[in-house]
């Protein structure tokens, strides 16, 4: 059995488990081979109904470091970041995430496979402990939670775990499958888990609707959308669950009962939880930096992984945000990017970019950023230094002597701090959702596509487009929902979105799904 099922079969101290959920940095690890604690509450005690709030508490928790610590892994599967050259970037494990040529023993992902299997099993837990005939009342005076609130948590919990293990997982001996396992079983297909997270977030729906919370019945059918279309629009083999015409009939039916403007649903971070994007693809340690389309640093320079550039273009197959940002400073409303300068640490504060930047307007998209910076009039712009491919030039205070400059090592993702919550759907995601549903065939509600697509634009101050195709839902997408975790499935999923890496590199697969690591098949007898 896995080591964190292991651990809490235990009479360890659950309670502790909880409260420190989120605390551990990547390379920690439980260490379960220790004496219990003299005070340490035993497993039993939570069949308490008073710990009902207390255990959700945990849950909660759990979620907030499972979510980003798989979604920011994912942006650098995708080429959405890749592994930095900032010398505080140490981990060869982001390396071989963006080479797509992962190692089962790659601590990155065991990690966040471990924290997103604990998230699942603390939600299964608690529906187990409401259903079994020695757990708590919930109609007893001490209950913390009415039987609905606790059902909706354990299922609506239950079911995102399943939807990421289903959307970022992967077979380990086929990286081009999705998939996972639970507990100790067989490897389950990524339609079969979107089907049991689909399962889940239908009796969540039933709870919601019990409490008479509207919000929460749109949060789920948001969800359920996403699930749905993701199912539905993968080229999966016909192995059964959730796929196909099917499934994108469902995400329509529940995208027209989705989020409406202003809503969203977040995953919340604080003191115990922090953001891994701050940590990992930020100004706390940049091991994944922000796609800046240089060839010469693609994949760490470890392996030939990443597709030549076009011959007839020169355009790389890698999407630069940082050249959408210099080609239109508007876009940073929906893209902001930070300066990670050769220091490790965050230049004019974190969010900020050269103070010259709204001042860039290349003469055309295929320009690359770091040419409009070497070619720009320094006095029309202030203080300069040199540029390389590698080491950029960012420009000091106009009001600074000419010879000091900044030098940036890399661009940073400016979205994300430490303590900053993160939507795990929100209303412009939905609407985009709406649109794409729409273009393929489906009604998802009253609006066009075109007017779903230009009440998100309008959202971040950008113009009305005219038209819109499924190409231009995967450019919106992509630039609206930067830094969430959706490069990676769009990739897998649109035509209009080429896969950026090799099939092979010196006969090995590249991976389209982070694959679960040894931790997790080691002790599984049944794979």
């Amino acid at each position: 059995m896995s080591s964190y099922a292991t651990l809490l079969k235990r009479p360890l101290a659950l309670g502790i488990l909880l409260v420190f959920a989120g605390t551990f940095a990547a390379c920690d690890s439980f260490v379960s081979n220790v004496d219990q604690p003299k005070d340490a509450a035993g497993d039993e005690q939570f069949n308490d109904p008073a710990e009902a709030e207390y255990l959700i508490t945990g849950i909660r928790a759990q979620w907030a470091d499972s979510h980003s610590g798989v979604t920011d892994l994912a942006d650098g599967l995708s080429d959405e970041f890749r592994f930095g050259i900032n010398s505080n970037a140490t981990f060869p494990t982001f390396e071989q995430i963006d080479a797509g040529i992962i190692r089962d023993d790659n601590n990155s992902v065991t990690t966040a496979l471990a924290d997103l299997q604990e998230y699942r099993y603390l939600a299964d837990d608690l529906l187990r402990r409401l259903e079994e005939s020695n757990g708590f009342d919930p109609d007893a005076p001490a209950a913390s939670a009415s039987e609905a609130e606790i059902r909706y948590a354990a299922n609506v919990h239950g079911a995102n775990a399943r939807y990421y293990l289903a959307t970022y997982f992967g077979h380990p001996d086929d990286p081009r499958r999705g998939g996972a396992t639970i507990d100790t079983s067989a490897f389950i297909p990524s339609p079969e888990l979107y089907q049991r997270a689909e399962n889940k977030y239908a009796n969540a729906l039933e709870q919601a609707e019990a409490m008479g919370d509207e919000l929460l019945q749109r949060r789920v059918q948001s969800v359920r959308a996403r699930n749905a279309l993701y199912a539905g629009t993968h080229d999966f083999e016909a192995t059964g669950g959730l796929q196909g015409t099917e499934a994108l009939q469902d995400a329509a039916e529940y995208a027209r009962e989705g989020l409406q403007k202003g809503e969203s649903w977040d995953v919340a971070y604080d003191l115990n939880t922090a953001n891994d994007y701050h940590n990992q693809a930020g100004a706390g340690r940049l091991q994944l930096a922000v796609q800046d389309g240089n060839k010469a640093q693609l994949a760490g320079g470890v392996s030939e992984s990443y597709r030549v550039a076009d011959e007839s273009t020169g355009e790389l197959v890698a999407r630069s945000h940082v050249e959408t940002v210099a080609n239109n400073p508007q876009e940073l409303n929906r893209i902001p990017l930070t300066i990670i300068n050769s220091g490790g640490a965050t230049t004019y504060g974190f969010g900020a970019l050269p103070r010259n930047l709204q001042d860039l307007k290349p003469s055309s998209a295929s320009d690359r950023f770091e040419s409009v910076l070497n070619d720009f009039d320094p006095t029309d712009v202030g203080p300069r230094g040199s540029a390389s491919p590698d080491t950029l030039s960012a420009f000091s205070d106009p009001s600074a002597d000419p010879a000091e400059y900044v030098t940036i090592a890399e661009w940073g993702q400016g979205k994300w701090e430490e303590r900053t919550d993160m939507p795990f759907i929100s209303w412009q995601e939905l609407f985009l959702i709406r649109a794409e549903l729409e273009l393929r065939g489906y009604d998802a509600g009253s609006e066009t596509a075109l007017e779903l697509v230009n009440v998100v634009r309008g959202s971040y101050g950008l113009s009305d487009l005219s038209s819109v195709d499924l190409e231009r839902i995967a450019v919106e997408r992509d630039r609206t929902l930067f830094a969430t975790g959706s490069r990676l499935p769009d990739q897998r999923r649109m035509k209009a979105v080429e896969w950026h890496l090799k099939d092979q590199v010196n006969g090995q697969k590249t991976a389209q799904w982070l694959q679960l690591t040894q931790d997790e098949t080691g002790p599984n007898p049944n794979l």
